[in-house]
Order: C-alpha cells, then structure tokens, then sequence
C-alpha cells in the first residue's frame, strides 16, 4: 500500500540570546557612543538623551556613529562594532521605529 509522509514546511525558528553587558558604577570620565541607523527621528532621540546625560555628567564625552553599509537604513557592520568598542566605554543605539 502507498505511503504519504506530511512534511512541515516551515523553518525552525531562530533562537538568539545575549546578556547585558556590565554597567559601569558612574559615566564620569567616560565616552559614550551614539549610533544612528539613519532612520527618521533617532538622532533627534539620541541628542536628547545627550544632553540628559551631558547635565548630570559633565566629564560624559560622546561620539557619534553610523552604519557603514546600507543607503537609506545604515547598517552595523562587525568591523564597526570593533570600532565603537574600542574608542567607547558605553554606547546608546537608536533606530528610530
């Protein structure tokens, strides 16, 4: 007798996890890096929590960044993750969405 055998066709999803980096106990003296994936608004989100910070750590530096690949959104590329970790202490990202 013919045998039909069912198959699922959908994928197995994606399982990712991370945990929270360390938070450091003050961000005085520290460099603070601000990435911006160039979608509306985030900027504007991430100079706001700038100047936050900037008036409650006044010694607080900061760096901007953006995705190095992309036209529209700017993508993270593993080469700028290197980057920012090694000029920044800390780092606020924004997509804006």
């Amino acid at each position: 007798m013919p045998k039909l055998e069912i198959l699922n066709p959908v994928a197995a999803i994606a399982k990712r996890s991370a945990t929270a980096a360390a938070r450091p106990k003050t961000l005085d003296g520290k460099t603070m890096g601000l990435f911006w994936n160039n979608k509306v608004g985030g900027n504007t989100a991430l100079r706001a929590a700038a100047d936050a910070l900037r008036k409650r750590h006044p010694t607080l530096e900061f760096k901007e960044y953006q995705g190095s690949v992309g036209s529209s959104t700017r993508y993270m590329t593993p080469q700028d993750l290197a980057q920012i970790s090694s000029e920044c202490d800390v780092v606020i990202g924004s997509t804006a969405d």
